[in-house]
């Protein structure tokens, strides 16, 4: 089966290349068409400018060809290049298939920059043990070759990357309760969108004719819900399950505090909303990958799926809360789009799946450039915030081009907290007995975790008072 591509120019090349192997064309004449197609169209696509990026163009200009480009080298480069280079035995016992948002048929608005491959390698029980071994180091040359020539990153999770069936099989029956559940929701979750690299129909039966029967709930869950192989949505929000980050300084994983959505972080800044309704936490931590993007992606699957929309539980295309999760999802996009150009940052180990508040305030202080005129023109837009909450945002953001500061009374105890506690740059104004009049400037990070805490709030809202609710229609379907 070959891709669908979002544009004709991709679709041309595919039909191309399929007519020129077919006349002869080898191995070293395929990988100097692809290297040099992808050179050629990497620079189009990834440009380093942000000021040739905003959310209007994001999708066409950007996104849809970026996953159009990835789609076509790693689907090529494997039927042409690698799957030649093996053993034939081991070629006709093998299935390849990827998911996530580069493969899924359910990504349609595109990738990111940085947006890895999820690909699955499943050999039969016939590959002896040290051909097996053999084809493992295949894979992760083809991983290497694939990140040097195209710095695409090709995700070689061994939980689900070269695998025999019967492990899977396993895996899928295992007595050990969470081993079982993050194999049931891997694949139920993507059995409706995964995309054949190469095809064994054998070992794919085996596979999803097993969670075939399965409720369709179970995709709530794999996106969403008890995951326990990811901090999922729920997971995150009930402080089951942290969230861990590369960091910017460091380039090492680290656990994120100040997250926003956490019931105990949400708890924390209820104190500091009680002191003034200005007050803003400095430092937050806001995850795109497991909040919006997993809640859009979960929309978009089960759509895919053969559900509709009020089935869902949102009325129609025009229903507010979907326009808000579509518009929200594509500045997700945007930000994790800016994260790589903005902040040059991006390595194998750099982390782009979140917002910290010091990339926002990184994105907000220049006073040129499309980045706060977008912010501006989303957070604004209709069917985003609350009438109430954009009046309060353009208030913020006056004080802070007004360079206006937030008066405070407080005790040298109240100060040490918000100080220690949110990061606030406190002022002294006078030093008094008692009390101490202070002063708190009005800050970008500020801003942005007032608009991040509305964003977080609505999406709660439709996910505990449509999304969830309405999976009672997957069991219907489902007979369960």
């Amino acid at each position: 089966m070959n891709p669908v591509y979002h544009g004709r120019f991709f679709r041309s090349c595919q039909e191309k290349l399929i007519l020129a192997v077919e006349r002869g064309m080898g191995c070293e004449k395929i990988r100097s068409f692809l290297v040099s197609l992808y050179t050629d169209q990497a620079t189009i696509i990834n440009t380093e400018d942000v000021q040739q990026v905003s959310i209007k163009t994001l999708e066409k200009c950007i996104l849809k060809p970026r996953q159009d480009l990835y789609v076509f080298i790693l689907f090529n480069w494997i039927r042409y290049i690698f799957l030649p280079s093996i053993d034939p035995l081991i070629m006709d016992n093998l299935l390849i298939f990827g998911v996530g948002r580069i493969f899924s048929a359910y990504s349609n608005i595109g990738v990111q920059y940085c947006t890895d491959a999820d690909l699955n390698f499943v050999l039969n029980e016939s590959v002896p043990v040290k051909d097996e071994r053999l084809f493992s180091r295949k894979v992760t040359q083809l991983k290497q070759t694939i990140w040097d020539l195209f710095g695409i990153i090709i995700e070689v999770n061994t939980a689900f990357t070269v695998l025999r069936l019967s492990e899977i099989q396993n895996r899928l029956s295992h007595p050990d309760s969470p081993t079982r559940l993050a194999a049931t929701l891997f694949y139920k979750g993507n059995s409706h969108s995964f995309f054949v690299v190469h095809d064994n129909k054998n070992i794919r039966s085996s596979i999803f004719d097993e969670v075939a029967p399965l409720s369709d709930t179970l995709i709530f869950e794999n996106f969403l819900g008890a995951n326990p192989a990811k901090p999922s949505y729920m997971r995150l929000k009930n402080n089951e399950a942290q969230l861990t980050i590369i960091s910017d300084a460091t380039l090492e994983a680290e656990q994120a505090d100040c997250v926003i959505g956490s019931k105990s972080f949400v708890k924390t800044c209820r104190k500091l909303a009680g002191i003034h309704p200005d007050l803003f936490p400095q430092h937050w931590f806001f995850s795109m990958k497991y909040t919006i993007n997993r809640a859009y992606d979960y929309v978009s699957a089960m759509s895919h799926a053969g559900y509709s929309l009020r089935e869902l539980g949102f009325s129609d295309a025009c229903d507010p809360d979907y326009v808000f999760l579509c518009q929200s999802h594509r500045l997700m996009l945007y930000l994790q789009e800016l994260i790589h150009i903005k902040l040059d940052s991006y390595t194998n180990l750099c982390d782009y799946s979140y917002l910290s508040a010091e990339r926002f305030s990184g994105f907000m202080d220049p006073p040129s450039g499309k980045f706060r005129r977008d912010f501006d023109a989303m957070v604004l837009s209709p069917n985003f915030l609350l009438a109430s909450q954009r009046q309060r945002y353009a208030a913020h953001a006056q004080s802070i081009h007004n360079k206006e500061e937030i008066i405070l009374s407080l005790t040298d105890i109240q100060v040490c907290y918000l100080v220690d506690r949110f990061g606030l740059k406190i002022r002294h104004l006078d030093k008094g007995s008692g009390k101490n009049p202070v002063a708190a400037p009005y800050t970008w990070e500020g801003i942005g975790f007032f608009v991040l805490s509305a964003v977080e709030n609505r999406l709660a809202s439709i996910i505990g008072n449509k999304l969830a609710p309405a999976i009672s229609v997957a069991r219907r379907k489902n007979g369960s």
